[in-house]
């Protein structure tokens, strides 16, 4: 086997299950074991700051599961991903992510070894990517993330993660005028009440000065998309969309938070209707 060494992150909400992988995985010194995560939120902001070779994963957690996990992370730097999970039957969904292996736990040493053989084959292929490869790949990423190519060049010489055109915190003033980071992806909604806007989360709502349009500016418009001039609503946060007369629809958030699509931006949400249906 190579001399290389894959950093790892493991994810389990299970304290027993988390110390059983970190011991065997310790014992295979192709994987260094960098960090250990009990929920889908802390595996994604570890994964953010580390950027680990290898995310060993499990699939039911408190919060986001590891599917959701891997989809929100499809925007950075993914790592290899092999979920860890007492149930066989997510296998499918799992390998529709491109997960390179499906482990059914209790996962034993020799299984694990064989894991690590088909990351080390994965992490360095036989037939690396060539220029044409290389440059069709940065075309598609730059499209899609909307980062200039020339930036994406500079990122693939660098261990950093993937550059993004969008904010990913807001920096707000609260009511004792100290300055709050909020993630960009707890915002649910944001209303515009005159030149302030009103940014909700799922506990909290913050008052912020500045416009609709200068915000918007900030946010993803593939995931803040603008349902009346006055509201922009994470389409994250979307639990229902039912159609009413002359275009227009309901739709419903999260503690059954209803609001009124107008006609005007019927059209967004008849394009995300469309993109996820079966």
């Amino acid at each position: 086997m190579s001399e290389q060494i894959l950093t790892a992150i493991i994810v389990d909400d299970e304290p027993l299950a988390l110390e059983g992988l970190r011991l065997r995985l310790e014992k295979i010194p192709e994987i260094n074991v960098i960090a250990e995560a009990s929920d889908g939120d802390q595996a994604i902001a570890l994964c953010h700051e580390l950027c680990p070779d290898v995310l060993f994963l499990d699939l039911r957690l408190p919060g986001l599961n590891g599917i959701e996990v891997v989809q929100a992370l499809q925007s950075d730097i993914l790592p290899m991903i092999v979920f860890v999970s007492a149930y066989g039957e997510y296998a499918l969904d799992a390998f529709e992510l491109n997960a390179i292996d499906y482990v059914l736990k209790p996962a034993n040493l020799g299984r694990l070894k064989k894991t690590v053989e088909r990351l080390l084959e994965k992490h360095t292929p036989e037939n690396p990517m060539n220029e044409k490869e290389k440059c069709k790949l940065l075309q598609a990423l730059g499209e899609s993330s909307g980062i200039a190519i020339s930036e994406l060049e500079n990122w693939l010489e660098t261990d950093s993660p993937l550059p993004v055109s969008y904010c990913q915190e807001l920096v707000i003033k609260n009511s004792d005028n100290e300055k709050v980071f909020l993630p960009v992806n707890n915002i649910r909604r944001i209303d515009a009440a005159g030149d302030y806007m009103c940014v909700h989360t799922d506990k909290e709502t913050h008052i912020v000065r500045i416009t609709m349009k200068k915000l918007a500016t900030q946010l993803d418009e593939r995931v803040f998309i603008r349902i009346h001039k006055s509201t922009l609503v994470n389409i994250n946060c979307i639990n229902s969309i039912r159609a009413l007369r002359n275009s227009e629809s309901i739709l419903t958030l999260g503690d059954d938070i209803q609001l009124k699509v107008s006609r005007n931006f019927s059209s967004a949400i008849q394009k995300l209707i469309e993109s996820k249906q079966l």
